[in-house]
C-alpha cells in the first residue's frame, strides 16, 4: 500500500517517513478519480506490484543484464549523425560552459574543500614525495617539455631578450655587493684593518664627498654594460645541451626534495594560499568562458568530434572511450539499489508507478476492453 501522510493529535503532518516523502506521496491518481471502475483499480495495483517487484532484489539484477543487453543491441545500429547533431550538443555545451549563471555557492564550496584537502592531504600526510612522483616520471616529463619547440622558442627569447640581461646585470650587482659587505665585515673584526678602513672612508667622504654615490653608479654602469655585451656577442646554445641541462637541473630539484614528507612540503604553502588561487583561477575562468576565443575552442571541438564519429555507431564510440557491458552493469547495481530499496520504503516509488499507469488504465481504451467492446 502506498504511503499516504497522516495527521498527529494536533492535526499536523506526520513526519514518520520524511516531509519530503509525505509531500510527495500523499495524493496518488487513483485517489484523484473515486468514479474509476474497479476493473481499472484492479489492474493498477496489478501493474504497481509486477514493476515494483521486477526493480526488487535478483530481478533488478536480471533485469540490468537484460537492458544493457538490448541497449547495446541497439547501440550498434545506431548512428552518432542520426540521434544527436552538433549544432545541438554545441548548444548545451556553450550554455553550461559559457552562459551558465555560477552561483556564490560553488566557488565557497571550492574553498572549503581546498582547506579540507590541505589539511587531509598535506598537512597530516606521511608519504615522501617520491612515494607520489616517481623520479623516472620526473625525468620524462622535463625532457619531454625541453624538446617541445614552443618551450625552445620561448627560451631563445628569453636568452636574447635585454630584459634578461637587465636582470643579469642587476643579479650580478647586488650579489658583488652583498659579497663586499660580508668581507668588509670580516675585515672590521680584524685587528687595525677595522680601523684603517673606516679612517679612509672618512677622509675620503672630506676630500670628495660625492665618491661613493660616484662609485657605486660607475659600478653598476660597468656591471651592465659587461653584461649585455657578453649577451649580445655569446652564441645560443644547442638543443641538446639545454635539453640536458634542463633535464639535469630538475632531476637535482626532485633529489633535493624526494625524501620530503609532503607535510614538510606542503607546509610552505597553507589553506589561505590555495584558496587565494583557487578564487583567482575562478575569476580568470568567470572572465575567460565569455571570450570569443573560448567560444571558438568549444564550437571547434565539437565540430570535429562530429566530423570524426559522426558515421560511426554508438556502440562504435562506446568501445572508443573504453566503456564496456561490464562497467554498465556494475555501475547499475552500485548505485540503483539503495536507491531503489529507499524510495520502496517511504512510497515514493509505488506512487510513481502509479502516476505513470493511472492515464493508462483509466483510458477509453482500457474501459473498452473492460466493458468487451
Amino acid at each position: 500500500m502506498v504511503y499516504r501522510a497522516g495527521r498527529d493529535s494536533q492535526g499536523n503532518p506526520s513526519n514518520t517517513h520524511g516531509a519530503n516523502a509525505s509531500i510527495l506521496c500523499s495524493v496518488t491518481p487513483d485517489e484523484q478519480r473515486n468514479d474509476a471502475p474497479p476493473e481499472t483499480t484492479k489492474l493498477l495495483d496489478a501493474l504497481t506490484k509486477f514493476v515494483i517487484d521486477e526493480v526488487s532484489g535478483e530481478k533488478f539484477a536480471a533485469a540490468v543484464e537484460r537492458e544493457v543487453d538490448y541497449g547495446l543491441e541497439a547501440a550498434r545500429l545506431l548512428k552518432l549523425g542520426d540521434v544527436i547533431t552538433s549544432a545541438q550538443v554545441e548548444a548545451v555545451a556553450l550554455k553550461y560552459a559559457s552562459e551558465w549563471r555560477i552561483g556564490g555557492g560553488i566557488p565557497e564550496l571550492a574553498g572549503e574543500i581546498a582547506h579540507r584537502v590541505h589539511r587531509r592531504t598535506l598537512a597530516e600526510a606521511g608519504q615522501e614525495l617520491s612515494d607520489v612522483v616517481p623520479e623516472d616520471s620526473v625525468a620524462e616529463l622535463t625532457r619531454k617539455i625541453a624538446t617541445m619547440p614552443a618551450f625552445q622558442r620561448v627560451v631563445d627569447r628569453i636568452y636574447h631578450s635585454p630584459v634578461t640581461a637587465q636582470w643579469a646585470a642587476w643579479f650580478i650587482y647586488h650579489v658583488t655587493l652583498d659579497a663586499l659587505r660580508r668581507n668588509r665585515a670580516i675585515a672590521d673584526n680584524l685587528p687595525g684593518v677595522g680601523t684603517l678602513l673606516r679612517l679612509t672612508a672618512t677622509v675620503g667622504a672630506r676630500v670628495v664627498p660625492s665618491l661613493s654615490h660616484q662609485a657605486d653608479v660607475r659600478f653598476r654602469e660597468l656591471t651592465e654594460r659587461l653584461t649585455h655585451y657578453l649577451v649580445t656577442h655569446s652564441h645560443s646554445i644547442s638543443d641538446e645541451e639545454a635539453e640536458g641541462s634542463i633535464v639535469e637541473a630538475a632531476l637535482e630539484l626532485w633529489e633535493e626534495h624526494a625524501h620530503h614528507s609532503l607535510s614538510s612540503l606542503g607546509s610552505a604553502v597553507d589553506s589561505e594560499d590555495i584558496e587565494d588561487f583557487l578564487i583567482l583561477g575562478f575569476e580568470f575562468w568567470r572572465d575567460f568562458r565569455k571570450t570569443t576565443y573560448f567560444r571558438t575552442i568549444v564550437s571547434e571541438g565539437i565540430r570535429y568530434f562530429f566530423e570524426k564519429y559522426s558515421d560511426h555507431t554508438l556502440y562504435e564510440i562506446l568501445e572508443e572511450v573504453g566503456v564496456t557491458r561490464e562497467d554498465m552493469i556494475e555501475e547499475a547495481m552500485r548505485f540503483a539499489p539503495p536507491i531503489l530499496d529507499l524510495v520502496s520504503q517511504n512510497g515514493m516509488l509505488e506512487s510513481f508507478v502509479r502516476r505513470q499507469f493511472a492515464p493508462f488504465v483509466d483510458s477509453e481504451e482500457v474501459r473498452a476492453l473492460f466493458n468487451g467492446r
